[in-house]
């Protein structure tokens, strides 16, 4: 016990002996302390300043600073702060000299220990190797943009974005033309994908018109971070395919692509390589989408429209527009700009500090087609379409655009028209034909409008349109010595264009203006081609006034042709000096009154003649001469009464002749004695004839042997004169297509000629024939018709089918038409007769029936199984129709689907089914367009087989069903076989629906489920009316109400209710409801309305868009809940 005892003072000893020791220490050293205290501030002040210099030379290089060194320089900051105040204390004790504070020094001591050891800390930790990393290269982010919140470009983005959300997409272009904001909008994608963490790194690189591989790398390595060691392309190719193969999710974003890319010689891995890498491109070439792309995945930017190029020109131009004097001008302008962003920005800036003067010669340039003398546009817009000009393929393509130059502003341009234009130029050295020249035209158009250098026109007229910027950029390169355009049509000239000379010129257009008077003595010697056509008041021509225009190959004379046949009282002769141009290839004299033109038989070298709806009598047999005439246009020449016997013949190179409301007067007898008039015989002799416009009103009139073995194309119509109204109400280069005929109240048996032209027919119409015609197959021709494509059948009486196969042989018929259109047959009872031979109607797509009162089933189950891709059946006041598919027992424990895209029926009277048996494998599922009217019987639209198979409905109409009662109809109780549960009964279910119409329906009681209403996720318009039972629109059955939280109709931004005299509410079942995009509510006579909904209100804000609520034609304000809205207005009704 002693010996522990003694050891443990022991131990207390050396400690309480160290601590005195140490103690005394903080009273004897202080000096000393103080003087070691000072040393080692010193040494963190002078590490202080070198970290500093060190943070000063990385910020100049943009880098950023480490977070431990922002740290540590805090931490010093306040060591100093606590030196500072220490130093004073220390200096304080250290001057009391020999009469010291002890117990001051002794608290200084202490704190000095402690001081120390931390700055000895942090000149250990202030030792960094580096103070400092890289910034990063700035982010998709930070890239600067225009304006994106247009809807033309909204919807184009948001396209783009639900495309990039899909798994199997890995490569999106945008295609459209220079200058319309592709790049602005691709950015802009880029800025919300990466915001919205879809990806998470978005890179950017400029490919241009010569791609830099090396360049492309290093952008797109930037925006990873990414350093290459590697100097040669393929090394570092591999190095960013492998730092993009780490990434999840990156999104590759190259800009101004013109050509076909190789994505991995750049390093980008692609596809299955890394589903998680997408690819954005932009072109201006349609051609490179289908290339890198798909069809699924190219978006056209469309040009902003009238609203959104307003706004955007005026907020680069500034309020200065808003000025009344400036207003005008600017609006003019701004069309000018045709919704191209960049033009619209280029041209408002170059005049935001413009005055009215400025403004008003701005206008003056833009319509004169100088706009590469306004500031900033040249540099801006032109250089864009000049690298696209520059960039098309061949002299050719780019001759076909400058010819588009030549016609007025916002003109549509005819492809015939186009046509003809180039094939007298001479532009095609190797075309043979005119077909082949019509070929290669279309061709170039098409890369013209993928090169966004050409729009689409009136598609009715197989036309294109040039952008009014393009125009002028076209006109400003085909007006240079190169090319030497003069371009003035359109400009309302009174007067010949004042110059120097025109021996320069090639060509000139002075189309569509006010010229009346010609000049004499003009010396062109290289002008080859003069349009003219549709001034004002030119009726004369100088004698000599083509005297010095020997090169001439294409004169355009048209007069004005504002409506069809009006052409001027005055007759133009044709100068003299006309014959002198003997290198004339193509000579256009539309809507023109004339005499004479005996002088065109001159025209040795002549191509192609038009006279298109002039006024002239009688060919003169001088045309005989133009031995190399490969198109003559007689089109509405309907004051043509005479062509001398075998002029036609003689033109022997004719390879198309047009004469549709023409010429009539052929001899009937068509043999080789002496004739007073052209005979269709004479057709025969042209070896090159491949396409034929003639009208023919008496049938004997076709020889016998009417076969024309090289023709590719044909408009006959053989029969009654068609009414000249049916002429006069359009005007426009209406050429045949196809090899079409029509037959118009001729007798059966046909004649010998008629037979032979049915075995080259694509397209067949049928009108009144008269006595003799039962049917098609086999009345009229044995063969089946099978070279059809399109059969129109119309006041065919005695009709009584289509086809009839009871008699004798027993052909595939029809197995090549697409389009079937039937009216007015009032004997016909049936399609066909007797059993069909597989094969037959195959491919009919479309069919119409219309005023067919003794048709009572129009598919029967067995030519229904032979539809194998019908898509469009219309049918229209067939009193006596019962059903429309008969599917009783067809492929029962198969699937039986129908293509159909469109079903209409209107006015159906006795119609009891449209599905008559039922059938629980029938499937719609490519059904879009809905519509049923006047269907009295009619008790349901659709069996329960196809409740889930209309995914694709887009469009539903019901009016006036007054025996309507059910949407999708019950189980037939006799069919037990194909009974289906109630517990599985299949829910009508409608995804893509978008409009619902309903009225007239008395006796529906309610439209839909619980079940289908949780389906209309697109639906947007609702409009119901005249359903004197309907009590609700959503039903609720038991069950469903557990098994629903809400219904959402996230895109209903339209409700319609109308004369609903018993109806109460949206739906009457406990179940909120939400409506974020409904924007107006129309409610009118819906006298027991109580609620909108009845849970409605349980939601918040569950109609944030509504904007105007009407009751009984008043508005209200909407300023409370919907419900309770509602609820005020209708209470005590």
């Amino acid at each position: 016990m002693t010996e522990l005892i003694s050891a443990a003072i022991i131990v207390l000893d050396k400690y309480f002996m160290k601590r005195i020791r140490q103690h005394i220490s903080y009273l004897v050293c202080f000096q000393s302390k103080a003087e070691g205290f000072r040393k080692q501030v010193e040494k963190l002040e002078v590490l202080k300043d070198k970290v500093q210099r060190s943070i000063v030379a990385a910020k100049r290089k943009g880098e950023n600073i480490e977070p431990e060194v922002e740290k540590w320089l805090t931490a010093v900051e306040k060591v100093i702060e606590d030196v500072e105040k220490l130093e004073d204390a220390v200096k304080k004790s250290s001057s009391n000299g020999w009469c010291p504070d002890w117990t001051s020094r002794f608290r200084l001591s202490r704190e000095l220990k402690k001081i120390v050891h931390s700055i000895a800390s942090l000149q250990e930790e202030g030792k960094f190797s580096k103070v400092s990393y890289p910034e990063p290269s700035p982010g998709i982010e930070s890239l600067p943009i225009g304006d994106c919140s247009f809807q033309t470009t909204v919807s184009a983005m948001n396209q783009i974005i639900e495309l990039l959300k899909g798994e199997e997409c890995s490569t999106i272009c945008v295609y459209g033309m220079g200058g319309v904001g592709k790049t602005t909008l691709v950015k802009e994608v880029g800025k919300k994908v990466k915001k919205d963490k879809l990806f998470d790194v978005v890179a950017i690189a400029g490919v241009s018109q010569a791609p830099d591989l090396i360049k492309i790398q290093d952008e797109i390595a930037e925006a990873l971070g990414l350093e290459f060691r590697e100097e040669n392309e393929i090394g570092r190719a591999g190095r960013l395919h492998q730092r993009l193969k780490t990434e999840k999710r990156v999104l590759i974003i190259l800009d101004d692509v013109w050509e076909i890319l190789d994505l991995g010689a750049i390093g980008i891995p692609h596809g299955a390589d890394h589903r998680g890498c997408k690819i954005l491109l932009t072109t201006r070439r349609e051609h490179t989408c289908n290339v890198m792309g798909s069809p699924e995945t190219k978006i056209l930017l469309n040009n902003l429209n009238e609203h959104e190029s307003w706004a955007l020109f005026r907020s680069n131009a500034g309020e200065t527009v808003d000025s009344p004097a400036v207003n005008v001008v600017a609006t003019e302008i701004t069309k000018k700009c045709g919704g191209l962003p960049l033009a619209l920005v280029a041209v408002g800036r170059a005049l935001s500090d413009k005055d009215i003067d400025g403004w008003q010669e701005a206008a003056k340039q833009l319509k004169e087609c100088k706009p590469m003398s306004i500031q900033d546009v040249d540099a801006d817009f032109f250089s864009c379409l000049k690298l696209s000009f520059d960039y098309l393929q061949g002299e050719e393509i780019k001759s076909i655009f400058l010819l588009c130059c030549v016609f007025p502003e916002d003109r549509d341009i005819e492809l015939e028209y186009l046509t003809r234009l180039a094939m007298g130029q001479g532009l095609f050295e190797d075309v043979e034909t005119v077909e082949e020249g019509r070929r290669r035209v279309r061709t170039m158009i098409k890369g013209l409008k993928a090169s966004c250098l050409l729009l689409d026109g009136d598609k009715s007229k197989g036309s294109v349109k040039m952008h009014d910027l393009v125009r002028a950029f076209a006109i400003s390169i085909a007006s240079s010595e190169k090319y030497a355009f003069m371009v003035k049509a359109g400009f309302g000239l009174k007067n010949w264009p004042k110059r120097d000379t025109f021996e320069h010129y090639t060509v000139v257009s002075l189309m569509a203006n006010k010229i009346s008077n010609l000049p004499f003595g003009l010396e062109c010697p290289k002008l080859h081609t003069l349009l003219l056509g549709g001034n004002h008041g030119l009726k004369m021509f100088p004698d000599a006034f083509f005297e010095g225009m020997k090169a001439l190959k294409v004169l355009e004379l048209t007069g004005v042709n504002k409506e069809l046949y009006k052409y001027s009282l005055h007759i133009t002769p044709l100068p003299a000096s006309l014959q002198l141009l003997t290198d004339l290839r193509m000579l256009d004299l539309h809507h023109r009154k004339l005499s004479d033109i005996s002088i065109l038989g001159k025209l040795k070298k002549l191509e192609m003649l038009s006279l298109f709806a002039s006024h002239i009598n009688e060919l003169p047999k001088e045309l005989g001469e133009l031995k190399n005439l490969r198109l003559l246009d007689l089109t509405y020449c309907r004051s043509l009464k005479k062509i001398p016997p075998n002029l036609i013949s003689c033109l022997s190179a004719l390879e198309e002749l047009y004469m549709k409301g023409s010429f009539q007067q052929w001899d009937v007898a068509g043999t080789t004695m002496e004739r007073s008039s052209a005979s269709l015989s004479e057709l025969n002799s042209l070896l090159n004839l491949t396409t034929l416009h003639v009208e023919i009103i008496n049938a004997k009139s076709l020889p016998n042997s009417f076969f024309f073995p090289n023709l590719l194309r044909f408009q006959i119509c053989i029969g009654s004169k068609s009414p000249f109204a049916m002429f006069t109400r359009k005007l426009k280069y209406d050429y045949p297509i196809t090899r079409a005929l029509e037959l118009k109240g001729i007798d059966n048996p046909m004649p010998i000629g008629v037979k032979v032209l049915f075995e080259r027919t694509e397209d067949l119409s049928l009108i009144s024939l008269l006595e003799g015609s039962l049917n098609i197959v086999p009345n009229l021709c044995s063969r089946g018709f099978n070279g059809l494509t399109s059969l129109s059948v119309r006041n065919c009486d005695e009709f009584e089918c289509i086809n009839d196969t009871t008699q004798g042989v027993h052909p595939v018929a029809f197995q090549n038409m697409e389009t079937m259109h039937l009216t007015h047959l009032c004997g016909m009872k049936v399609l066909s007769v007797g059993v069909l031979p597989l094969g037959s109607f195959r491919k009919l797509r479309v069919l119409t029936v219309e005023h067919c009162g003794r048709l009572s089933t129009l598919f029967p189950a067995e030519l229904l199984q032979l539809l194998l891709n019908l898509e469009i059946v219309r049918i229209h006041w067939c009193e006596q129709m019962q059903e429309v598919f008969q599917i009783e027992g067809i492929l029962v424990g198969e699937e039986h689907v129908l293509l159909l895209r469109e079903l209409k029926l209107d006015t159906l009277p006795r119609l009891g089914h449209i599905w008559n048996g039922f059938n629980a494998y029938v499937s719609l599922h490519n059904l879009e367009v809905f519509e049923i009217e006047s269907c009295n019987r009619l008790r349901n639209l659709f069996q329960p087989s196809m409740a889930q198979s209309l995914s694709k409905l887009e469009y539903f109409k019901i009016l006036d069903c007054t025996e309507l009662e059910q949407i999708v109809a019950e189980e037939d109780e006799e069919n037990q076989e194909l009974s289906i549960n109630q517990a599985n009964k299949p829910c009508l279910s409608l995804p893509k629906l978008k409009v619902l119409e309903v009225k007239g329906c008395e006796k529906l009681r309610t439209l839909f489920s619980v079940s289908t209403a949780q389906s209309l996720l697109q639906l947007k318009q609702v409009k119901i009316s005249g359903s004197k039972r309907l009590k609700e629109i959503i039903s609720c059955e038991e069950g469903e109400l557990s098994a629903v939280d809400k219904i959402v109709l996230p895109q209903l931004s339209c409700l319609k209710l109308k004369s609903l005299p018993v109806f109460e509410s949206f739906c009457k079942g406990n179940i909120p409801f939400e409506w974020p995009s409904l924007e107006k509510v129309v409610l009118k006579k819906c006298p027991k309305m109580t609620s909108f909904a009845v849970a409605a209100s349980y939601v918040v804000n569950h109609t944030p868009k509504l904007k105007k609520i009407r009751v009984d034609g008043k508005n209200i304000d909407y300023q409370t809940d919907l419900n309770t809205a509602i609820n005020h207005l209708f209470k005590g009704k």
